[in-house]
């Protein structure tokens, strides 16, 4: 399961328009290669997890 979130903020830019800027982004999936390496290098085994809600 991955999960993601983003946060914007909506502000007025210098001509006076709208417009929407992307202040936060967090992505799981972006965390799984690292911890791979981390484990495996670390002489571990990595075992996929599936979790129920």
């Amino acid at each position: 399961m991955t999960t993601s979130s983003r946060h914007w903020t909506v502000e007025r830019g210098t001509d006076g328009r709208l417009r929407k800027t992307e202040v936060f982004r967090f992505d799981s999936a972006d965390l799984k290669t690292p911890l791979q390496e981390a484990v495996l290098g670390a002489g571990w085994t990595w075992r996929g997890a599936l979790f129920k809600l």
